[in-house]
């Protein structure tokens, strides 16, 4: 049964995928929704999201992978807004969802503050789903990557406190306060000491020639649950020591890889992401029956409409929080234009406000409440929570998910051309490399052959140069959109050409299987090339 049920959510993945694709809609939503489709099925079992199944082994991979693509320079240069919303922006929402939840349901406050906590941190996930389906200014992207990277450990302390508030009615600033510092450098000290262990290792089994695509691709599949496991022991933050792992080893991977490694590390990664990210989102839309059905003693349609308030408070207190922390520190400090650059346009500022997608973490934070404080005395109000708690992320990930393209495009915050400007400056000077490194090898050659190849590749590589110029400096010349994409063209005719070729060399015995496959994945390299 259980088989059938892998199969089945697999299966699942791939279809909403597929229809995510044709509809053009950031596939969280159509995940989360498909979740629910498939839940209210008549006869489809019931399937409990069980917490250490998101925290050991969904979010340490996605975390680590969100830590290994960040642009480590970004972050640094913008960590003040990043922490502002990491740390101020998870504590005040907290605060206002537990006030809120006080006012309108009766909770006590340190009830509210497991509320609170809960539905304070934003999912990375969701927002990186949304950049891809329309790209965004790398700042407004570096910005939001980091909140979403650092908040879940704000997020989690608080809920701890919280929860122990709860459990013993007892709650002291100063032990949070403190127990914050630790969780934040002991996770961020023993993601960097495991990484470098890692790296070091990988390092030198690649150096002893014992290593292969295979050996380095297991071990980087490993390497998350490394970085994660040993700091949670301890109680330090497991996304934390994922995410500065990540970010670590990710300036080591040139050391790490070679080719062949990197591309199936990226490769097998993006399927590891993709079955991760499916299966985080489904299995958000399959509890809701479960949590519908722990309502009993509760009116459904107050429920909903409580719900409801504490969502738009959710989406609001984000809103509140943006604008004064955006512009209000660039007026009492000017000083920081000069690191971060002029101001934002309102237009951004919008955009990073209605980025509050919650999603997996808050979740599973809710499913891990104990069932009872004491012997038969059950945790006050769970089912309530874990409902309010969905109904927030059903809100949040269909309604902003939905919302946010449509803004993005209307409001103009798109991604530049620097970004493209910058490539192509970045292209000039390595082929100006390849050049001036041409010419130092010349004294060397000893046959015309050596002359006559190095001579095309001169060519190659000055033909680059002046191409790349005039790109890099916003003077595209013209017809050069037109001449690319009739050489794309060709070229594909071309390698479609090799391709069958290369069947009927396989199906008349000329060249084995083996030699098929290899010679089929030098094709498939160099058209992966065109884009």
């Amino acid at each position: 049964m259980t088989g059938v049920l892998l199969v089945s959510i697999l299966a699942a993945i791939v279809a909403l995928a597929l229809l995510a694709k044709k509809l053009r809609v950031p596939y969280p939503v159509v995940f989360v929704l498909g979740g629910i489709a498939l839940a209210l099925i008549p006869g489809v079992p019931a399937i409990e999201l069980r917490p250490d199944l998101v925290f050991l082994l969904f979010l340490p991979a996605l975390i680590f992978g969100d830590g290994w693509t960040t642009d480590y320079p970004a972050f640094k240069r913008f960590y003040q807004p990043i922490f502002m919303l990491a740390i101020g922006l998870v504590a005040f929402t907290s605060v206002i969802v537990a006030y809120v939840a006080h006012w309108l349901m009766g909770f006590p406050l340190a009830l509210g503050f497991v509320l609170g906590a809960i539905l304070s941190p934003t999912d990375a996930v969701a927002t990186d789903a949304i950049a891809e389906e329309v790209p965004l200014p790398r700042t407004l992207l570096t910005i939001i990557s980091g909140e979403s990277l650092v908040n879940d450990a704000t997020g989690l302390v608080i809920y701890r406190f919280a929860v122990a508030a709860v459990l013993t009615g007892a709650f002291s600033l100063l032990d949070a306060t403190l127990r914050f510092v630790y969780v934040v450098v002991a996770g961020v000290a023993v993601g960097l000491a495991v990484g470098w262990l890692i790296a070091k290792i990988s390092i030198a089994i690649r150096k002893a020639g014992l290593a292969d695509e295979l050996i380095l691709v297991s071990i980087s599949l490993v390497t998350p649950f490394a970085l994660y496991v040993p700091a949670d022991a301890i109680g330090a933050s497991g996304v934390l020591a994922a995410m500065a792992g990540g970010i670590y080893m990710s300036g080591k991977s040139s050391q790490i890889f070679d080719a062949d490694a990197r591309i199936a590390a990226a490769y097998t990664w993006n399927l590891l992401f993709f079955a991760f990210n499916g299966a985080a989102f489904v299995l958000i839309g399959l509890q809701l029956p479960a949590i519908v059905r722990a309502l009993a003693p509760y009116s459904l349609a107050t429920v909903i409409g409580s719900s409801l308030v504490i969502a738009l408070a959710v989406i609001l207190v984000r809103f509140v929080w943006m604008f004064p922390a955006a512009y209000g520190r660039r007026y009492l400090f000017p000083k920081i234009r000069e690191s971060e650059g002029p101001d934002p346009p309102w237009q951004s500022i919008f955009v990073m406000s209605a980025a509050g997608m919650r999603g997996i973490v808050s979740l599973a934070a809710a499913l891990a409440l104990p069932e009872v404080i004491a012997p038969g005395v059950p945790f006050p109000q769970r089912s309530l929570i874990l409902f309010v708690t969905f109904v927030v992320i059903l809100v949040t990930l269909v309604g902003e998910g939905l919302a946010l393209p449509w803004l993005i495009r209307r409001l103009g915050v798109t991604g530049d051309d620097e970004d493209e400007q910058a490539v192509a400056a970045a292209r000039v000077q390595l082929a100006q490399a390849v050049r001036d490194h041409l010419h130092a090898l010349e004294p060397s050659f000893a046959s015309p052959a050596e002359w006559e190849v190095a001579g095309r590749l001169h060519a190659h590589y000055e033909l680059r140069v002046a191409h790349f110029t005039a790109h890099a400096g916003g003077t595209v010349p013209d017809g050069d959109a037109q001449q690319h994409e009739i050489e794309r063209r060709l070229r594909r005719e071309a390698y479609a050409a090799e391709r069958r070729a290369l069947e009927n060399l396989r199906h008349a015995g000329t060249v084995t299987d083996d030699l098929f496959r290899h010679l089929q994945w030098d094709l498939d390299l160099a058209e992966s090339q065109l884009g």
